[in-house]
């Protein structure tokens, strides 16, 4: 169990609420003095101009957000690079980003593997699933995993023998869902004749579904489809497939590149890099973008009471593109994007994420490796990304149960964006992204009913940025272990009338947390990370445990 928060956070609480209840002691402040310096006053930039108002209402009505919503995809070919050799030699460093996210996540993470390969390599063994199911039992994570769906025409064995090994090695929760192989609309022309088509295809996998149906345990992730605009026959069946297959479905997974290769530097701070671009099948859509997009999907799933996935999401397909997909941008992108398809409905996201660095410019992270004599491994940092960050804003944005709270977003600059939470304990948590590399100036929040609010800020040097960035003054660089470098920092917003005015300078996400007040009988105040109670007028620490799957989390 997650038991002792930071001091920091501790510290922020306590001297919130001292705030709050006007001077009531509270005690145990004198620790928080050192960290409590870190914490600064917000100035308005002297001059600058009003560059977007934000109204919120704490009583509009809200939209869940699916709890185990961030999530990464990676390949199981890799699991031994990534994340373990072996229960006895896992990879600290991928733990320790894990625990990063968890930390935050209402559910336990879902991440998909992917695989379509014939077992070649033994990946579907038990000494290769062992590090999977380790991650289970120290973070609770659950995985969708790919069987062998391309070569099911020519050798029909071959999946249901890996279904079943997954069945055995990954038991019990850890496995939620058998993946139909990968992006099956690309395969005309390519593992498929020329002529295959989408009736073709729900031939195949009627047939798979039966064979792997035996195993009754888990049921599908399908259909797996790329959303290309090319295959946009595929696409525009569906609604079909999800009802038809519908019994043979845990969940509904399709997958989203924004560009291509040969985008402009600064193609991610774009409004149209949101709204699906080159995929607009599979993209969230929203304000100001058009055609067919993924909302015209979810209402069916979840109709048949299925999730659906975006089981593969980032920036550029085919790899990324190096100084666009692992730059700054990258970071405001995920986020945005991440809300987008909360908007719309989706279930989840899984930034895919491989370990090669040299030819996958938009993963969230990579490691190297050395094995000594006796065949232990020593993992070590490649890179953490932008990406990442962007990640961690987002879960930070929607932990302790929060759900989207729609807010009235006025500016005349479509670069600056503004996304809203409410959790469990009426906290409000507002991110402002400003994506455009020349515009600075203030956001004049309204809110009534809230004190004084705290800002977090993810900055970088420029757009451009691979390193240098900080979440809360705190950064990756130089990190060995994945955790945070260097002193954490937060400024103090003071509410005037209602109005809290943010500065926002140029390519920079604020991540702006208020505070509830005391309900009108007194009785008690909500705020995060802790939960605070005021009972028989005297004020209790006590710890938040919204999650009880946290139970699950182990440090090694």
């Amino acid at each position: 169990m997650l038991k002792n928060p930071p001091l920091s956070q501790r510290c922020m609480v306590r001297v919130a609420l001292r705030l709050l209840l006007a001077g009531l002691f509270l005690g145990g402040l004198s620790e928080c003095q050192s960290a409590w310096s870190q914490l600064r006053p917000a100035s308005a930039t002297g001059g600058s101009p009003t560059i977007a108002t934000v109204q919120i209402n704490p009583w509009a009505t809200t939209q869940p957000i699916s709890p185990n919503f961030m999530s990464f995809a990676q390949d199981l070919s890799e699991t031994h690079d990534v994340v373990g050799k072996s229960p006895s030699n896992m990879n600290p460093i991928y733990e320790q980003l894990i625990r990063n996210l968890v930390m935050y996540q209402n559910e336990p993470m879902l991440i998909r593997m992917l695989s379509d390969s014939n077992n070649s390599d033994n990946r579907y063994s038990g000494e290769s699933l062992a590090p999977l199911y380790q991650l289970h039992r120290h973070f609770g994570v659950q995985f969708f995993v790919g069987v062998d769906f391309k070569d099911f025409d020519t050798n029909p064995s071959i999946a249901p023998q890996e279904a079943a090994a997954l069945v055995k090695y990954l038991p019990g929760d850890a496995l939620k869902g058998i993946e139909a192989g990968n992006e099956p609309d690309l395969w005309p022309g390519h593992s498929r004749p020329t002529v295959w088509n989408y009736s073709d295809y729900v031939t195949e996998y009627n047939s798979l579904a039966q064979t792997i149906g035996t195993l009754e345990e888990v049921k599908l992730a399908a259909p797996v489809f790329s959303s290309g605009a090319r295959e946009s026959a595929f696409m525009d069946e569906l609604d079909s497939f999800i009802t038809s297959e519908k019994s043979t479905l845990s969940m509904v997974i399709i997958h989203h590149y924004s560009g291509t290769g040969t985008e402009h530097p600064d193609y991610l701070l774009s409004p149209r890099a949101v709204c699906g671009d080159k995929q607009p099948m599979s993209g969230p859509g929203g304000e100001g973008c058009s055609g067919t997009d993924v909302r015209a999907y979810v209402p069916t799933a979840q109709e048949v009471a299925l999730p659906l996935r975006i089981g593969e999401l980032n920036s550029i397909n085919h790899g990324g593109q190096d100084g666009v997909s692992n730059s700054f941008s990258s970071a405001l992108w995920a986020m945005d994007i991440s809300f987008a398809y909360a908007q719309a409905g989706v279930s989840g996201v899984n930034f895919f994420t491989p370990n090669n660095a040299l030819t996958h410019w938009y993963s969230a992270f990579d490691f190297t490796h050395t094995d000594d004599d006796g065949g232990m491994r020593t993992y070590n940092v490649g890179h953490i990304n932008p990406l990442y960050y962007g990640m961690l804003m987002f879960v930070r944005a929607v932990q302790n149960n929060a759900e989207l709270l729609p807010i009235a977003l006025t500016t005349t600059n479509d670069h600056i964006k503004a996304w809203a939470t409410i959790d469990s304990g009426g906290t409000i948590r507002l991110v402002l992204l400003n994506k455009d590399p020349k515009a600075s100036g203030n956001v004049a929040v309204s809110l009534s009913g809230y004190g004084n609010a705290i800002i977090t800020r993810l900055t970088a040097p420029s757009y451009k940025s691979t390193t240098g960035l900080t979440l809360g003054g705190q950064t990756f660089d130089g990190t060995r272990d994945g955790t945070f470098q260097g002193t954490p920092t937060w400024e103090s917003l003071p509410s005037e009338g209602g109005v809290y005015t943010v500065p926002l300078p140029k390519v920079e996400a604020a991540l702006v947390e208020f505070w509830a007040n005391i309900e009108a009988d007194g009785s008690h105040i909500a705020t995060t990370p802790a939960t605070i109670a005021v009972q028989a007028g005297e004020p209790i620490m006590i710890q938040k445990e919204p999650n009880l799957y946290k139970s699950l989390v182990q440090q090694p």
